[in-house]
């Protein structure tokens, strides 16, 4: 499933370009928290998390029709690996003084000058200027993202699918599980559901077969096929759109490769 790659998926932005873009905003804003005075919300190097975010991403693709992964769902059931959890709770904005909550978030656009120590807070505060410095807020989100949302769900309505996730929850109903579709397979389980702690040996036994019922429909093969079908219509439908739209995505790729060759990642 990760090395899959969909129709839209030339008109959007890489994993990379998305997990730069993540990773320098929270960068940006760690580095205006230290010009205030205040420690960063984060200690981790940007090029390390950078290619960490990429290795998630490309991970979360793998589950995008349930469990694909055998040997992941042998150790963690539903749940997912350690290594793409984390390591440390990140820290919420709630979480920290009124003081620091101020230079976060600032003040609305066109309020009084606010400052903290005799320096002026930037409209929205560090995050609003990080938003600002990688270009964020230039247009919006990609249309080829909103498009591959759209699609996914269209996808999970359309006969074909519909037939082949059927398949896959009688293959499981014959294993002893009761699931409609893979993306409810485990609820109730600790690990689905957020809960801490290992899974146990049933979890286990369940996020296996759901892997084994997905191979033996071709359950992946089957929902690839029907999304990339939905994907070539929008893609039709919006081929003068997504053709400028493409060039934005590849300015902002540029603009951000600058930002990370200037801050070290």
């Amino acid at each position: 499933m990760a090395q899959l790659s969909f129709p839209l998926d030339a008109f959007a932005p890489s994993a990379a370009q998305n997990a730069q873009e993540g990773q320098l905003w929270s960068h940006m804003v760690n580095l205006c928290l230290r010009e205030f005075g205040f420690p960063p919300l984060s200690s981790t190097n940007l090029s390390e998390s950078i290619d960490q975010g990429v290795r998630v991403r490309q991970y979360t693709k793998t589950r995008r029709y349930g469990l694909s992964d055998r040997a992941s769902a042998e150790v963690y059931g539903y749940g997912m690996p350690k290594w793409a959890r984390g390591s440390t709770k990140p820290q919420s904005f709630d979480e920290v003084p009124p003081e620091q909550a101020l230079v976060l978030r600032g003040t609305p656009r066109g309020s009084a000058d606010v400052q903290h120590q005799n320096q002026s807070i930037p409209d929205g505060g560090c995050t609003g200027e990080a938003t600002r410095a990688i270009g964020i807020d230039d247009g919006g989100s990609y249309l080829a993202e909103r498009l591959q949302a759209k699609t996914f769900q269209l996808m999970r309505t359309e006969a074909r699918a519909k037939n082949a996730i059927e398949q896959w929850s009688r293959c499981m109903k014959r294993k002893g599980f009761d699931y409609p579709d893979p993306w409810n397979a485990g609820n109730g389980f600790g690990a689905a559901d957020g809960e801490p702690g290992p899974p146990d040996s049933e979890e286990i036994k369940s996020a296996v077969t759901s892997v084994d019922c997905s191979f033996a429909v071709n359950l992946p093969g089957k929902l690839f096929a029907v999304e990339s079908d939905l994907q070539n219509i929008e893609i039709d439908n919006n081929a003068e759109a997504l053709k400028k739209e493409k060039k934005r995505v590849e300015s902002r790729a540029r603009h951000l490769q600058s930002l990370v060759r200037k801050h070290g990642g």
